[in-house]
């Protein structure tokens, strides 16, 4: 009996993939993360931050990803994390801070022109989960500078 079961879930699963498109892209959407059931650790680092929301991606179907494994030998405020969603034909790029953390001129200067370029551009904090999930999830809603991103605080 247990045969015939894995056959039906086989032929089962490959009629939803060419029916829908990847499984793993159907799970996230039909699963969804909600934002009270990720947690970012308290005081966490940037880098560990940039990895949760690397996690977060994967689930979502953001196979498409770009992070510079040694910034300190690259031109100066190139972005983070590049995001690509092959189905939603959509790029991201992510700068991103802790919740005290600060942005320097030149990651200002290639943020602004990226943003200024019709790219989805964005400074992400671990108090803007509900907004990392809004923009990575099924709400597909577009990345987006700060709006006090122009104008910084002296």
């Amino acid at each position: 009996m247990s045969t015939v079961w894995k056959a039906n879930e086989e032929l089962y699963r490959k009629l939803l993939t060419e029916r829908y498109g990847p499984m793993a892209q159907l799970e996230a959407e039909s699963f969804p993360q909600a934002a009270d059931t990720v947690r970012v650790p308290a005081g966490a680092s940037e880098e560990q931050w940039r990895r949760q929301v690397r996690e977060i991606a994967a689930r979502y179907g953001w196979r498409l990803q770009y992070h510079t494994a040694n910034s300190r030998r690259s031109d100066p405020g190139w972005p983070d994390e590049v995001f690509g969603h092959l189905v939603q034909h959509r790029t991201l790029f992510i700068e991103f801070k802790t919740d005290t953390g600060r942005i320097r001129p030149a990651q200002r200067e290639w943020l602004a022109h990226l943003a200024d370029s019709g790219f989805e551009v964005a400074v992400w904090r671990p108090r803007d989960l509900p907004t990392v999930l809004q923009v990575l999830g099924p709400a597909r809603q577009r990345a987006a500078l700060p709006l006090s991103f122009r104008n910084p605080p002296p």
